[in-house]
């Protein structure tokens, strides 16, 4: 995925702010092949980046691997009960 995707993936979620924040970052550090789009949709509705101004990438990366993760680890196997 090249830059202008991941751009196009962040304003489509909603977090035009961040990317424009930290976006050269994200695309430096690969991180366009660990995230979908359904990934940030999700991650924007459950976070609010009020201050992305003031916002670290690190911060910002925590949260998103956080939160991948529990929505990775979260779901039930199919016919669990």
């Amino acid at each position: 995925m090249g830059e202008k995707e991941m751009q196009d993936m962040f304003e489509w979620a909603g977090l035009t702010d961040v990317y424009e924040q930290h976006g050269y970052k994200m695309w430096l550090s690969g991180l366009e092949d660990s995230i979908d789009v359904e990934l940030l949709d999700h991650f924007s509705d459950a976070y609010s980046f009020e201050s992305a101004e003031s916002m670290f990438y690190d911060e910002f990366l925590f949260h998103l691997r956080v939160f991948k993760s529990i929505t990775k680890n979260n779901e039930l196997p199919h016919r669990y009960w």
